[in-house]
């Protein structure tokens, strides 16, 4: 299902989309915007993925009684990404 947004874009990011639609790339600007979300979407994924990963090998060595002698390193993980 489609939601229609309204956003602001950089000039260089429309005519991007405007080439996408010329050369084919896409059926419209819509598509266009669609597909460079999708594509940057999954390098945001696979970040995620990795952070999340490390999340929970931290969560596991914490179980296991493993502590690191510069402190938390979830802590540290954590103040890191806000």
């Amino acid at each position: 299902m489609s939601t229609t947004v309204s956003i602001k874009v950089r000039r260089e990011v429309v005519e991007l989309a405007d080439k996408m639609v010329r050369y084919g790339l896409a059926r419209s600007r819509s598509h266009a915007f669609n597909i460079l979300i999708e594509k940057g979407l999954n390098e945001v994924v696979r970040e995620v993925g990795f952070w999340e990963q490390v999340y929970r090998d931290v969560e596991e060595l914490e179980k296991s009684g493993f502590r690191i002698a510069h402190g938390r390193l979830s802590k540290m993980l954590e103040e890191e990404r806000h």
